[in-house]
């Protein structure tokens, strides 16, 4: 993957795998009341549905936008002896201007000391909308290329391979695993990475970013916040620093017409270790009740000239939900 495309995977799941467990009180009745949310513990299977709405700069004076052109899905399972993050996420060409299709999926799971990261994205590197707009007059043709990735990671080094798919068909985000399956293939480009993880580094790809936003939770959870310590993450063979550069503590917060009391809203940064880059992005999560730690909004400039914006949508539908049970 570019370097764009790690660091845009690695900003969409740091965000939304960053602890789902157990929503916060409803503060009024202005705005209707956050679904009920089953109580998670071992042998618990736990998803969240996020609408997505984008907005593009063709200049830099002013976007534009258009909502609910996509969807994420969010899973965690637990058993005793394993954990397992997943997202789902993308735009829906059955929703998004001129059948837009850009998605991706990763999946982390960790037993004890080790972990296993499967992921893959559309291959996407448009530094401009002329290129975006080429690469949609591409894919028109027939080309459909997809990037894996399939990662080891244990107490002492980083083992991962990305490998180039070819697919017969415009996939979306319905055919995860279909697109999954094609990985197999040996007639595939690869490039591997192998790295050695100092032991002050952390081993997990998914770093939890409630830790990264306060400092103390009983802090949070009386409405005083402070930006924590940085995290330092790998993802295939390079070295990530997570850090909360700003947050604030809000009584009340409304998404999707639902209002959440006791909430966070924070801005963070990732940086490349190896050559300074940063990216940043934005999300509010609640402190406490059933979601606790639970992403409720989130927001994320992948280029210059788009923004993508996440919401909770627990209460809506998705045929998504099940797009990875079959």
């Amino acid at each position: 993957m570019t370097r764009r495309a790690m660091i845009g995977a690695a900003v969409l799941v740091a965000a939304l795998l960053s602890g789902v467990q157990g929503s916060a009180v409803s503060a009024g009745a202005a705005a209707k009341s956050p679904p009920a949310v089953a109580p998670s513990g071992p042998g618990a299977t736990e998803r969240h549905h996020y609408t997505m709405s984008v907005r593009v700069r063709p200049l830099l004076l002013f976007w534009i936008g258009r909502s609910n052109v996509g969807d994420a899905i969010v899973t965690r399972a637990a058993t005793p002896h394993e954990t397992r993050y997943s997202l789902l996420i993308g735009s829906d060409p059955d929703r998004a201007p001129r059948r837009i299709n850009r998605w991706g999926y990763i999946e982390e799971r960790i037993r004890g000391d080790a972990a296993t990261v499967v992921g893959l994205m559309t291959e996407s590197d448009e530094e401009s909308i002329e290129e975006a707009e080429a690469n949609l007059r591409r894919e028109g043709s027939g080309v459909h290329t997809f990037k894996v990735i399939h990662a080891a990671i244990d107490a002492e080094q980083s083992r991962s391979v990305v490998t180039a798919v070819g697919a017969p068909a415009d996939y979306s985000f319905r055919q995860v695993r279909a697109v999954l399956a094609l990985a197999g293939d040996g007639d595939t480009e690869r490039k591997s990475r192998v790295v050695q993880l100092p032991q002050e580094r952390g081993r997990d790809f998914c770093p939890r970013l409630p830790r990264s936003c306060t400092r103390r939770p009983e802090s949070a959870r009386a409405g005083a916040v402070q930006a924590g310590t940085p995290l330092t993450y790998v993802y295939h063979g390079k070295f990530f620093e997570l850090r909360g550069t700003s947050v604030q503590f809000k009584p009340a917060f409304e998404v999707n017409a639902l209002r959440y009391a006791r909430v966070v809203s924070a801005q963070f940064a990732i940086k490349n270790m190896a050559d300074g880059d940063e990216t940043r992005f934005a999300l509010s999560y609640a402190i406490d009740g059933g979601l606790a730690e639970v992403p409720l909004a989130i927001s994320y400039e992948p280029r210059w000239w788009m923004q993508v914006n996440l919401a909770l949508a627990d209460d809506v539908d998705s045929t998504l939900m099940g797009a990875l049970d079959r």
